[in-house]
């Protein structure tokens, strides 16, 4: 998967040092051509990049955005649709118009999330360009066309339920990145179902800006002449301010994970073995991981995998691995299609030769073969034209050094037996990746011994875990599921006798940002309060109290009152220990669900529901009792009806039997935060005057 990414701070940076038409060259090899760019800015920030190639009357345009990666939540799906929607029509032309205008040229032109493509004969250039000009600044995003775009994406969408190879690729995703990073989210029919015409114009408004636009031309014409119709027909084109949202990586399992999803007529099983890896295309390392990944199983037939499952076992007609460098979060991926009799077979086939790469060096004929491979791949690349402007546009994109692809045979020769297996050993994690199957329910047996806790986590087709729910055993109730959590962690005799508990720690969110963490809440009658507080430098900027006269929360000092049915929620949630078994304060009655088998575990379902006061769904552990997570649903204004997940981690015995959890994870939409607690204070003296609302 190639993700396009780019910083715009470090696109001006370089550029800033590029005269009006720079002009410079790659020369590769002693009997191999010098080609020449030419680059430059027009006046709104549009970055042009020219090569010139006069041996056809030929000339292509591309216009690229690039912008930090967008997470499309419950419009998911918006963005595979949009080029196709964009491309439908403008003010003053229908489709059809457009696609006659074109084929009359007899030229190309397409559109995408990223940016629009156009390709036609050198004396149809100001024809070309006057349509992609129209199609940039005026399209008309007719509602009858996304109909027509979302039934067919929607007839899809039921074709991959069915696919193997479909469901793989979406488990991996899942797993690897997460329901809630841009490069993990699957698209659904709800997803699809909530598109309109407007989050189209709005993505067209806020993303198609010149300011974090390349314009990539290839062919027939002169840097002048090049500038003249860029300016001519992308001139006039407004700046704009760009939204940016920093992603944290994701993390590899602590250990390996077997994940299954079941398709009953399956008569192979789809494998895949997959972790991510941080490795931006800049890395010193990226080379010699290149050369790694194809011995291991890239591009050449020749590759380790390939020779064993195939040439060796007979398991498959195909086995590989992909190494993919990415400055957000890359990946290694190493697959096959294999029988359903030998899928544990060829797991651990997979498995040697990973892991032989990291222990073993390799042989110098691998070596050979395989850079002299990548020599002629390379080589073979630059008859592309195209090929070469994208290389300017990845020396910027990615913050390359000006000579990189100029030194990159050089480069490519001077790895060494040791650098493919410092690589290897650096980055290849065996024992810390997910081990994905998609395949006949027969197979599942045979999976459990490649999970480090003997599990195989089932997933249905859009990488969601299987839930199997059953009921619940004769005289298991709401209430003695809630008891048996208390007594778990102290005995409701000890907890109901409380005075206060204070805990502090650190509050980690998303982009890296860590602040303190303080909470204190007093159970004595007559002087109930809770006080929560994040601090930066000892500075606090978020605090939140409650006590039974009321309650508010301030952020960097302004306060706001905390009032109506969500006062009442937070006194019950926060002024009361046993306060799950005291839903009667809120007017209601916990109501058992059932179990729920939840990726090998097994849990009691409890939930709490009131129309516009609460909607929160516990999911209490049957083996250790203790409530293990925490779904509620909450109206949030301009985003609809969210889900905030709540894990309890890290149960730690504080001394004769009571236990608190000393992580506790919060998942709001995109946002994730994780509390961890450094020191827990059971009855500590506290000072009332905390808890004012003065």
């Amino acid at each position: 998967m190639d993700h396009n990414y780019s910083s715009v701070m470090i696109i001006k940076f370089l550029l800033s040092s590029i005269s009006f038409f720079s002009l410079f060259s790659i020369t590769y090899g002693q009997n191999s051509p010098s080609i020449e760019f030419t680059e430059f800015d027009l006046e709104n920030g549009l970055h042009v990049v020219i090569h010139e190639d006069h041996r056809t009357p030929n000339i292509s345009w591309t216009l690229s955005m690039e912008h930090s990666p967008i997470y499309e939540g419950e419009k998911a799906g918006m963005l595979d649709l949009f080029g196709d929607f964009m491309r439908a029509g403008t003010i003053n032309k229908t489709k059809s118009e457009l696609d006659e205008e074109i084929e009359f040229l007899g030229a190309n032109l397409s559109v995408s999330s990223k940016g629009i493509r156009g390709a036609s004969l050198t004396k149809n250039t100001n024809e070309l360009l006057s349509l992609m000009s129209e199609i940039l600044y005026s399209p008309s995003f007719p509602q009858q066309e996304l109909d027509r775009l979302r039934t067919q994406a929607l007839s899809g969408l039921i074709a991959s339920e069915t696919s193997p190879s479909e469901i793989s690729n979406i488990l991996a995703r899942a797993l690897k990145y997460g329901e809630t990073h841009p490069y993990g989210e699957v698209t659904t029919a709800s997803s699809l179902e909530s598109l309109t015409r407007y989050d189209f114009v709005d993505f067209h408004k806020t993303y198609f800006r010149p300011n974090i636009g390349s314009l990539i031309v290839v062919g027939d014409i002169d840097p002048n002449t090049a500038y003249a119709k860029a300016n001519t027909y992308f001139g006039e084109w407004k700046r704009g301010n760009m939204p940016y949202q920093r992603w944290a990586s994701p993390a590899r399992p602590l250990s390996t994970r077997t994940c299954f999803v079941p398709i009953d007529s399956a008569v192979q099983s789809v494998i895949k073995l997959t972790h991510i890896i941080n490795m931006p295309p800049n890395s010193d390392d990226a080379i010699a991981a290149s050369v790694m990944n194809n011995i291991l199983g890239g591009g050449t037939s020749s590759g380790r995998l390939m020779n064993n499952l195939r040439e060796d076992k007979a398991y498959t007609s195909d086995s590989r691995s992909i190494f993919n460098t990415d400055p957000l979060v890359g990946s290694f991926t190493a697959y096959a299609d294999v029988r359903n009799e030998v899928t544990d077979s060829a797991i651990v086939e997979i498995l040697y030769e990973i892991r032989r790469i990291i222990n073993e060096p390799v042989d110098s004929a691998s070596l050979s073969v395989t850079k002299n491979y990548m020599i002629e791949s390379f080589t073979r690349s630059l008859e592309n034209p195209a090929t070469i402007a994208r290389f300017a546009l990845n020396i910027v994109r990615y913050n390359l050094p000006e000579n990189y692809y100029s030194t990159y045979l050089e480069k490519l020769e001077a790895v060494t037996i040791e650098d493919v297996q410092k690589v290897a050993k650096k980055y290849l994690q065996p024992d810390q990746m997910y081990i994905t199957c998609v395949g006949n329910k027969s197979v599942i047996e045979s999976l459990h011994k490649f999970s480090t806790n003997g599990v195989v986590e089932q997933f249905d087709t859009y990488g969601k875990p299987l839930i199997i729910r059953r009921s619940s055993e004769s005289g298991v109730t709401a209430e003695s599921v809630i008891t048996e959590h208390y007594e778990a962690i102290g005995g409701i005799k000890f907890i109901s006798k409380l005075k206060g508990i204070s805990r502090t720690g650190s509050m980690e969110a998303g982009g890296g940002m860590t602040m303190g963490f303080n909470q204190t809440a007093s159970y004595k009658k007559g002087k109930r309060g809770s006080r929560t507080s994040f601090s930066v430098s000892g500075q606090e900027i978020m605090t939140t109290v409650v006590t039974d006269n009321g309650g508010y929360t301030a952020q960097m000092g302004p306060s706001s009152p905390i009032v109506g049915n969500e006062l009442a929620l937070a006194k019950w949630e926060n002024l009361d220990p046993l306060f799950l078994l005291n839903a009667s304060t809120l007017g209601v009655e916990p109501e058992l669900l059932g179990i729920e088998e939840i990726n090998g575990k097994s849990f009691h379902v409890v939930q709490f529901l009131s129309e516009g006061i609460i909607n929160l769904t516990c999911y209490f552990d049957i083996q250790s009792k203790k409530l293990a997570f925490t779904k509620s649903l909450k109206s949030e204004e301009g985003e609809g009806t969210i889900t905030i997940t709540t894990t309890y981690n890290n149960y730690l015995d504080l001394g004769e039997g009571v236990q608190f959890p000393m992580e506790i994870v919060i998942t709001k939409g995109t946002k994730r935060m994780a509390i961890r607690i450094g020191v827990v204070v059971i009855n500590p003296e506290i000072d009332q005057t905390i808890f004012n609302l003065n």
